[in-house]
């Protein structure tokens, strides 16, 4: 293989099939009865899960690269790590108020979804409503800050404004979704995009995904009003990985993407000698594991850092990366993905984060399960006649993170702890087991709000009864490779304080809530830097929490061949078919 670039990418999974309407318009050289030299094949080894990128159900690599070509966004995410203005959508995007902090979006008037619906502030509205009140979601935090969205000069024109100053909003609004499709849609927010994306605001528009042929066409978006796509159809194509490598190599395809290449992979790829450019394509997550707080096992952090005493890191990377690119991309921060140019690991070696070791320690679960009141029988640790049992959960049909979940079961059971594996539904897993249901566990001392105090007195009733969440553990994406304080605080941090008129928004995955910690995540989302760093302090005291577990970052591998030109696949966040619109076949 040639020319290895490090980038990103993104997949798509849901397990339906659908057959969409095209864009209304004039017949074109893209429709159906277009030359075949037009299309282009690309070969992807899994055709799963949903189109919502902004749920964590649907977060995989083909749902996040498609959703760049379908779906509009207000800034885009350079390799540097800043973010310009997508004048193809806005003529300006500015702060016009700093009290209250303001916002304001002026879209251009061109704009429109591929059904002529002009795309407005609606869109706009929808999005913060639903970012910021379902469970769920890739990075909430910044949208928890909105306190309204405006529309003026019919629609055309987005006033935002915020509960307070946010450096972080050119973050905001990326893949806006058509409201006046999906706020009334059957299903609503998490099942809506299950079966495809109905309309476009991009250069490609969805008119078909057929699961059981393991086949997915985009075509040319007649009604986009930028630059046009150079080719007209974009054929995605289902197979193993020898299947794609052999197309690859006899022209029946003329790029393939690898949602987790390993070391077969690359056999395949040396061997068939195609002369074709490979480039990796980092993933904007961290494969991590998660302890959580929630949990009635849990809340105590001796017993965290315990179960993390006994859990083999190194042997987890291994088992997910499978001697693949993402080997390179080992995750020793619990915030910042490798792929970030301010990546940096985070030092471990000083105070209770020394605890928690890179390998194995036995004597450290030991000492910290005996100070917890268990004690160790022959069938294993156990307290007032309880065993130590836990709940390993992972999303189902969504690797690498099943089959590390497993791991994580053999492990525990190996340091006598009792576990059991679940693959839920991914849908049900984010917004049922890790939703809402359960209160934040918080640490700290702090003054509780009524709401919050109601929230405790709940938890310490359920636990005094003997109810526990249903998932202790969870092996999941973490989005990364983003706003580095809007994700600390949408990973780790409190549902922020909002206006009465707002609800509550929902817990994070883990139902952590610091009270010491979170005046500190709070001013790292408000800081002036943008881009800045998340503290060190942050970091040590993530560590010593231990909640999460990091991993690695997922990569994708981009093949493509001499026949197909202009391929520069863009940022994680952007994904590995950034650009498509720019690709041609060669003639």
């Amino acid at each position: 293989m040639t020319a290895f670039v490090a980038v990103t990418a993104l997949v798509a999974c849901t397990p339906r099939s659908a057959d969409l309407v095209p864009p209304r318009g004039p017949a074109t050289a893209s429709s159906a009865a277009s030359p075949a030299g037009h299309e282009v094949v690309l070969g992807i080894d899994r055709l799963i899960g949903g189109f919502n990128p902004h749920t964590l159900a649907d977060l995989t690599p083909i749902s996040e690269a498609v959703a760049g070509l379908l779906l509009p966004s207000a800034f885009h995410q350079t390799p540097a790590g800043q973010w310009v203005l997508d004048h193809t959508l806005l003529d300006s995007a500015e702060v016009t108020r700093t009290e209250p902090f303001t916002v304001t979006y002026r879209i251009r008037r061109n704009a429109q979804w591929s059904d002529t619906t002009p795309i407005a502030a609606e869109d706009f509205s929808y999005l913060a409503e639903q970012m910021r009140s379902q469970p769920g979601v890739v990075d909430s935090a910044g949208y928890q800050l909105i306190d309204q969205v405006v529309s003026r000069d019919g629609g055309e024109t987005v006033e935002v404004v915020f509960d307070r100053p946010y450096a972080g909003w050119r973050t905001l609004f990326q893949d806006l979704l058509p409201a006046h499709l999906l706020k009334d849609a059957p299903g609503g927010w998490s099942k809506a995009l299950d079966a495809g994306v109905p309309v476009s605001g991009g250069p490609f528009a969805m008119t078909s995904v057929d699961r059981s042929r393991g086949e997915m066409v985009l075509e040319r978006n007649d009604r986009y009003w930028a630059t046009p796509a150079q080719v007209d159809r974009i054929r995605f194509r289902q197979g193993s990985q020898a299947a794609l490598v052999d197309a690859l190599h006899t022209g029946g395809s003329q790029a393939a993407l690898f949602s987790r290449p390993d070391a077969i992979t690359e056999s395949l790829l040396r061997t068939a000698d195609l002369g074709a450019t490979a480039a990796v394509v980092p993933q904007p997550v961290l494969v991590s594991v998660l302890l959580r707080p929630a949990s009635a096992v849990l809340s105590d952090q001796r017993v965290r850092t315990a179960v993390a005493a006994a859990l083999d890191r190194p042997a987890l990377i291994a088992t997910g990366v499978a001697s693949g690119p993402s080997a390179a991309l080992r995750a020793d921060s619990e915030v910042l993905a490798p792929s970030t140019p301010a990546y940096h690991g985070t030092d471990r070696t000083a105070g209770p984060a020394r605890d928690i070791p890179m390998r194995p320690d036995p004597a450290t679960t030991r000492r910290l399960l005996t100070d917890a009141g268990y004690t160790r029988g022959q069938a294993g640790w156990e307290r007032a006649g309880q065993p130590l049992r836990l709940v390993v959960a992972a999303p189902a049909n969504r690797e690498p993170y099943g089959t590390i979940a497993a791991r994580v079961v053999d492990q525990l059971r190996t340091a006598g702890i009792d576990a059991e594996l679940r693959e839920v539904d991914p849908d049900e897993l984010f917004t049922t087991l890790l939703g809402p249901s359960a209160g934040p566990a918080r640490g700290g001392v702090a003054e509780l709000t009524p709401a919050a105090a109601s929230s405790a007195r709940s938890k310490s009733a359920a636990a005094a009864n003997g109810i526990a969440p249903g998932v202790d553990i969870v092996v999941a994406p973490q989005p990364a490779a983003g706003h580095p304080a809007s994700e600390l605080a949408s990973w780790y941090g409190c549902p922020l304080v909002v206006p009465a008129k707002l609800a509550p928004a929902p817990p994070n995955p883990a139902n952590l809530c610091d009270l010491n910690l979170q005046p500190v995540i709070e001013r790292a989302l408000t800081q002036d830097d943008p881009a800045g760093p998340v503290p060190a302090t942050v970091e040590t005291a993530l560590w010593d929490l231990a909640v999460t577990i990091p991993l690695y970052q997922p990569a994708s591998l981009l093949v493509t061949t001499s026949e197909l030109l202009n391929v520069a696949p863009g940022t994680p966040l952007e994904g590995p078919l950034d650009g498509a619109a720019r690709w041609e076949l060669r003639r």
